[in-house]
């Protein structure tokens, strides 16, 4: 996978269209496709809003290091899982699940509260 598929790869697995994640990464739509084609190279600047907004590793970004993988190595397996299986859920069912989640953060950061 070329630099320019793995831009693209990020994006698509972020679920955004090329508009929103240009903005995302400031980059203009055209440019964002110029890269995802491999008609130009992302600058620096590019590369570490990447890196910065979306986790994802340099190494494997930037190289043909099959042992690399997309996400940084500071996620866990279980963590990985559980974000397949939230991306896997439907759009009232993700929501349900952060209500979820922010409800138990709240209990975690007052537990007496009950």
């Amino acid at each position: 996978m070329n630099l320019g598929e793995k831009v693209r790869f990020i994006r698509k697995s972020n679920e955004l269209n090329q508009k929103e994640f240009s903005v995302r990464i400031e980059v203009s739509q055209g440019t964002l496709s110029d890269i995802e084609r491999g008609v130009c190279l992302p600058s620096c600047e590019t590369i570490i809003a990447l890196r910065n907004k979306f986790k994802c590793d340099l190494n494997w970004l930037l190289t043909d290091d099959v042992e690399s993988s997309f996400i940084q190595t500071d996620v866990s397996n279980e963590e990985l899982e559980l974000l397949d299986s939230i991306r896997s859920l439907p759009a009232r069912e993700k929501n349900e699940l952060f209500e979820i989640i922010h409800i138990k953060l709240r209990k975690n950061k007052y537990p007496f509260t009950d």
